[in-house]
C-alpha cells in the first residue's frame, strides 16, 4: 500500500513467514532526495511484537493494531534497541492500547527519556521519540499461547543495548540491525549513533557460536529481508575480515607514498569502496564510508 501525503509516499508492506506463524509488518517514508524507501519491520509472532517502527508510521501502526482480531491482538512489545526506527511507535502502542513495554536494562534510560534527533533522520522516520513507560525484562520471554520461547541475545555493534531474540526450537533469530545486507558504511563522527566495526565482527561470531545446532536457521532483519542459514554469518564475517585487512594494508602502502590525514583516508575509500556515499552528504558525515574506515583502522590488525 503506498499513501500519499506531502512530500512523502509512506509505504506500507505486511509480509507473512513461516506457515503464516510471523507476520512482517514494514514501513517506510519514500523521500523524494532518497534513490528508493528505507524500511523498518516490526514482527508479530503469537501476540508478541518486535519492535514498534518509527515515528513517522504511528498512525499507520494504529491502524494496523486496530485491524488485529482478537487472536492476532499483541500481548507485549519488545524494544531491541532504542533507534528511532524501532522504538517509534512504542509510547503510542503503551498509552492507547496498554500495551506492556519490555527492553534490556541497557536500553531502559533512552527509551523513559525519548529522543530528539537530527533533522536528517527526521525526515527518514518522522519526529521526536516520545518518551516510553518501559519495563525491564532480563529473563526468556514466551508468547501468549506458550509455543514459543525467545532468548535475549546482546549484540552490540550497531547500538551498545542491541539485543537479538533467538527461538531455539524454531531456529529463529529476530536481529534487527545486527546483520546487515552489505557494509558499505557506518554511523560515526558527531552522531549519537556510534557504530563499532570491530563489535559488530564479535557480535556475529558470538550468534555463529550460539547457533552452532541451527542447521535450519532463519535469521529475521529490520526491513532487509530473511536471511536463510547459518554459512550467511559466516559470510558477513568474511566481508569484515577482507575490509579490515585491506583497509590495515591500503593505509601502510599510501603512507609509505607520503599520503596523510584527509587525503590518505579519502584514497582509501576510493581504493577500498569506490567513492564517498551522496548518504554521507545528506547526514553531514554522520553516515559514511569514512567513518567504516576510521573504525577499520581502528581495530587493530591481527598480529600486531
Amino acid at each position: 500500500m503506498i499513501l500519499l501525503s506531502g512530500v512523502f509516499l509512506l509505504v506500507v508492506r505486511i509480509i507473512y513467514h513461516c506457515n503464516n506463524e510471523i507476520l512482517e509488518w514494514q514501513w517506510a517514508s519514500d523521500i523524494k532526495l532518497m534513490p528508493y524507501p528505507y524500511f523498518t519491520s516490526c514482527y508479530l509472532i503469537d501476540g508478541f511484537l518486535i519492535d514498534s517502527g518509527a515515528p513517522g508510521g504511528e498512525n499507520d501502526l494504529r491502524e494496523f493494531v486496530k485491524s488485529l482480531n482478537c487472536d492476532q491482538m499483541i500481548e507485549k512489545c519488545f524494544i531491541t534497541h532504542t533507534h528511532e526506527d524501532h522504538a517509534g511507535g512504542a509510547h503510542m502502542l503503551n498509552t492507547e492500547f496498554a500495551i506492556p513495554i519490555f527492553t534490556s536494562e541497557k536500553a531502559i534510560n533512552f527509551l523513559r527519556k525519548g529522543n530528539l534527533y537530527p533533522e536528517y533522520r527526521q525526515a527518514a522516520w518522522g519526529p521526536e521519540l516520545l518518551p516510553v513507560n518501559a519495563e525491564i525484562i532480563d529473563e526468556p520471554i514466551i508468547t501468549k499461547s506458550k509455543r514459543y520461547k525467545f532468548e535475549l541475545f546482546p549484540m552490540s555493534g550497531h547500538a551498545p543495548e542491541l539485543v537479538a531474540l533467538i527461538e531455539k526450537n524454531q531456529q529463529w533469530a529476530f536481529v534487527a540491525d545486527a546483520v546487515q545486507p552489505k557494509y558499505k558504511m557506518i554511523f560515526g563522527k558527531n552522531s549519537d549513533i556510534q557504530e563499532d566495526i570491530s563489535l559488530i565482527y564479535q557480535a556475529l561470531s558470538k550468534l555463529y557460536d550460539f547457533t552452532e545446532s541451527m542447521d535450519q536457521l532463519l535469521i529475521f532483519s529490520a526491513g532487509n529481508g530473511v536471511l536463510q542459514g547459518r554459512e550467511i554469518i559466516i559470510k558477513k564475517m568474511e566481508e569484515i575480515e577482507d575490509l579490515h585487512k585491506k583497509a590495515h594494508e591500503y593505509h601502510s602502502l599510501l603512507q609509505k607514498e607520503g599520503y596523510s590525514g584527509k587525503k590518505l583516508i579519502r584514497k582509501i575509500i576510493k581504493m577500498l569502496l569506490g567513492r564517498e556515499s551522496i548518504i554521507s552528504q545528506f547526514t553531514h558525515g554522520d553516515l559514511s564510508r569514512e567513518n567504516l574506515i576510521l573504525s577499520l583502522l581502528k581495530w587493530e590488525k591481527k598480529g600486531s
